[in-house]
């Protein structure tokens, strides 16, 4: 169990000063001494101090106190900046997480704002360091991060050894300021999310004797005094109950699905790549428990640390333990690492369910209200990040969510009915809907090595059937590192046996050579198919899940598979073909009283509203794409495509596919993308029937790779999708488009801009095909970073969502192999019926807008206004070394 030291009252001699300034009788600040100490005893926080003169307080845990010093310029992450800092008297650990109002007329009265919170890691010997007034370290914060000095100034000018200088040291962290100011970029709070003036116009946090004064005059006791949120009343939960905390739990489970389900009545997450543990926490000690009961708690001592920091007496806690990579997106293979001990990434766990909290059960409560009672224990205690985070979620829009992670190359999402109970078993309320064939396997032997390759060649592969039989199911022979190669085999070789654990062990060639093991390692492996023989095919080898038990493998269903998607059945079921054709699927059925037939194709159901506020028919949105294919098709034909499918319109079930499945006329044709062991079936259309049939099979949204089928290893155009965050308008977005734009010119690329059919833009820069797929992503990505360099309070570059706020995302990970972006001239599943157009830049300039482009106006548009990107094909241009260097691509 994870348990926090603490401090003996008054006991501590460096808090004298402190104590003799202050007259307990009169402040509500800290006696100091009762606090617990952090548990790595490295806590820093900032503290944006409004006293009679604005200044920031650096605080650091050293020695059981807080080492403060006041700056008054606060600090600045360019090394060429040297800012004053002050050495003040230590402070108690009780100041770490103050943020409130100090009254006027006592020591300090004004604002405090908690600026920044974090872990310091020491450069050297830190007593030393500060006693010779080099005192270096690293910081480990919300804002402030990398290598840092306090340098003690000499002469005339030292105060009494009082004055310091604080330095950013050069390193990936620092910046120039003339480019990125992290005060007026980040001046909010990490606690509360708040301004100065808010928290000062805020009645409700005036600290008088120790506790927060309302407005009613009741008190609310805080050993803190953090502000942050009201605390979420777990027992005003409906269907919450008192209980005593259960010692064991087991966790709720998801059922495999092929297809995302749609509406509002479900909770959309990103399905995290990790290991799966329960927190339990009681009176500050923390257990973290596997999903089969197993204690983990030492191996995530950091983890159990952060959660002893969460404010509750007791819990239980449901979450997924990860490593996040450069992009913030889970990476299971770094976690296997970190997890042995190499390398130094930091484990992360995102907490997405409350069981239990304070005496209260909340196993039968809606989910939704769950969440919203873990959210603001998690966001009431910045302490516990960045290690602990709320897994947020989105309501509703399944498919475009499925569609977005499946661009982005995450594994899938997670769907949760948000009126659900918690059941500790697995249940048709939670759902995991997969973006690529990614499942665990059951090792059921080994082949010998070959070659200089050692530990062993390959793994055979099992799952269980529905009898609890072990079915033998292929081999994985790549994705290993040595290392690991070695380890698994000393895993393996006391596992070894005679026979053969597989039910079917002759359906392996060379059955007889190999090396057959009790079936008890579990192994996640990606591959690109299911042949016909049920074997998996181009197996890659993506770790060991030593949280899994063998027993609980099972066959899992892919991507697409209409067994497990009832709203992908056709809308009129074809009668089967009476010969096979060599694109091996005809489906063309004799058309039916009511019908309409729209360039060749047969249209069932043509009278169907599919954008219900707007009364658009299905056989409009079909004669749309007849009408736009000649604009529509140079974009569109012979690439791969991913579709969004709404058989009953946006008032009924959608889903995300990207192979194709039977019912769909033969105007769309199934096609290998690829070769070798990144082959994958794909589908596409050539002509004016194939969009029109996409229509007939209820498509509303049409997405393409970045390549066309000749060449998928080299992309012929770029795009930055520019996402605007909260706070920002139309004309915020297409000034920000502008400013694209104009950099792109010096860059020498000529680019063009459509609408995205939604709240965005995309810019899009038609290119040579010469750019790998790696190349094309670092290259928009480092046009990102430098426009984020040049304008740190316009653009942001990551995913994250509180640094997006009032910025715009600058999206360049749509320039990867197998990623998409909507295609011009698509349809959106959103109401509106709005498309996404593309437009002319002096356009955008005059005040265009999304509303301008629905499947109504775009006929009379085309019409009248000539094509603006009528020399797209033309515009075909060579990323140059200098075009690299101008944006700084090493």
């Amino acid at each position: 169990m994870a348990e926090r030291p603490t401090h003996e009252p008054d006991h501590d001699p460096s808090l004298g000063e402190y104590r003799r300034k202050r007259d307990f009788s009169r402040t509500a600040e800290p006696r100091g001494g009762t606090a617990d100490a952090s548990a790595s005893g490295r806590l820093f926080v900032v503290q944006k101090h409004a006293a009679r003169n604005l200044h920031y307080d650096l605080r650091l845990e050293f020695g059981g106190v807080l080492k403060s010093w006041a700056v008054p310029r606060g600090p600045s992450l360019d090394p060429t900046q040297k800012p004053l800092a002050v050495l003040v008297e230590d402070h108690p650990l009780e100041y770490a997480m103050f943020e409130g109002i100090i009254p006027e007329g006592e020591y300090g009265g004004g604002t405090v704002l908690l600026w920044d919170v974090g872990e310091w890691e020491p450069i050297g010997d830190p007593v030393e360091g500060f006693a010779r007034g080099d005192f270096k370290f690293r910081l480990h914060g919300h804002k402030l991060r990398g290598a840092w000095v306090l340098a003690r100034m000499t002469g005339k000018a030292a105060e009494q050894g009082r004055n310091w200088l604080l330095i950013k040291k050069r390193d990936d962290a620092a910046r120039p300021i003339a480019s990125y100011n992290v005060l007026a970029e980040l001046p909010r709070s990490v606690a509360s999310d708040r301004t100065l003036d808010e928290i000062a116009a805020d009645p409700e946090r005036v600290w008088t004797d120790g506790r927060e004064q309302t407005p009613d005059g009741a008190a609310v006791a805080s050993p803190t005094g953090l502000v942050r949120p009201p605390a979420h009343d777990p027992s005003t939960l409906p269907r919450a109950r008192a209980a005593t905390m259960p010692d064991a739990l087991a966790p709720q489970l998801a059922t495999p699905a092929a297809a995302p389900p749609d509406g509002d009545d479900w909770l959309h997450e990103i399905k995290l790549d990790g290991y799966r543990l329960l927190a339990h926490v009681r009176d500050g000690a923390v257990r973290l428990l596997t999903r089969n009961g197993h204690d983990w708690t030492d191996r995530f001592g950091a983890v159990a640390t952060a959660v002893a920091r969460l404010p509750v007496r007791e819990a239980i806690f449901d979450g997924e333990v990860v490593v996040l990579d450069a992009n913030g997106i889970s990476d299971f293979s770094a976690l296997q690492n970190a997890f042995r001990g190499y390398g130094r990434r930091a484990f992360t766990y995102y907490l997405f369910d409350l069981p239990f909290v304070d005496g209260c059960d909340l196993r039968r409560a809606a989910l939704r209200d769950r969440k919203a009672c873990l959210e603001r224990i998690v966001r009431g205690a910045p302490l516990a990040a960045p290690t602990v985070q709320y897994c947020e979620h989105i309501v509703g829009r399944g498919p475009i969510v499925y569609a977005e992670a499946a661009r982005a190359g995450l594994e899938g999402i997670i769907a949760k009915r948000a009126d659900a109970s918690y059941e500790s078993r697995r249940s048709s309320a939670w759902l995991k809907i997969k973006c690529t064939l990614r499942q665990e396997f059951v090792v059921g032997g080994f082949t010998d090595p070959s070659g200089t390759r050692s530990g062993f060649g390959a793994l055979l592969l099992g799952h269980h059937d529905p009898h609890g039989a072990l079915v033998y199911c292929g081999r994985v022979g790549t994705g290993f590192t040595t290392r690991q190669l070695d380890e698994i085999a000393e895993v393996l070789r006391p596992l070894e046996r005679a026979d053969a654990p597989f039910t079917n062990p002759d359906a392996d060639p060379d059955w007889r050579t190999v090396h057959w093991v009790a079936p008890e390692l579990v192994v996640d492996v990606e591959f690109t198919a299911w042949t016909g023989d049920d074997l998996v095919r181009h197996a890659t080898f993506r770790g060991l899940r030593m949280d899994k038990t063998a027993a609980e493998v099972e066959r899992e269903p892919s991507p697409d598979a209409p067994e497990a998607a009832p709203s992908s059945v056709p809308e009129a079921d074809p009668e089967p073909a009476s010969e096979p054709v060599a694109r091996g699927r005809v489906v063309r059925t004799p058309r039916a009283p009511g019908d309409a037939e729209v360039a060749g194709i047969r249209i069932s159901h043509p009278e169907r509203t599919v954008y219900p506020d707007d009364g658009v028919t299905k056989v409009e949105v079909a004669r749309y794409y007849e009408h736009v294919a000649p604009w529509m098709l140079p974009y569109v034909a012979g690439r791969p495509l991913s579709l969004v499918r709404c058989p009953l319109g946006l008032a009924g079930e959608s889903f995300f596919q990207r192979h194709l499945a039977d019912g769909f006329p033969d105007a769309v044709r199934a096609v290998e993308i690829g070769t070798g062991k990144d082959a994958e079936r794909g589908l596409v259309i050539d002509d004016a029937r194939g969009l029109v049939a996409l229509a007939q099979m209820g498509v509303l949204e049409i997405h393409t790779w970045g390549c066309r089928l000749d060449q998928v290893e080299r992309p012929d155009h770029l795009v930055l999708d520019l996402d605007p965050g909260p706070g920002l308008t139309w004309a915020d977005i297409a000034a920000g488009a502008a400013a694209v734009r104009e950099y792109l010119d010096h860059v020498g690329l000529r680019s063009f801009v459509k609408t995205s059919g939604g709240k965005g833009l995309h810019v899009v820069i038609p290119i040579v095909r010469r750019l790998s797929w790696d190349d094309a992503k670092g290259f928009t990505k480092a046009i990102a970073d430098r426009l984020v360099e040049m304008a740190p309070l316009n653009f942001v570059a990551t995913m994250t969502k509180s640094l997006r706020r009032q910025r715009i995302f600058i999206d360049y990970l749509r320039n990867h192999l197998g990623s998409t972006s909507v295609a011009p001239y698509s349809t959106r599943a959103r109401n509106g019926a709005h498309v996404s157009a593309p437009i002319a830049w002096e356009e955008l300039a005059a005040g265009a807008a999304p509303s301008d482009f629905t499947v109504r106006t775009m006929a009379p548009r085309l019409a009248s206004t000539p094509d603006p990107w009528a020399d797209f094909a033309d515009a075909r241009q060579t990323v140059t070394k200098a075009m690299r260097a101008r944006v700084g691509m090493r």
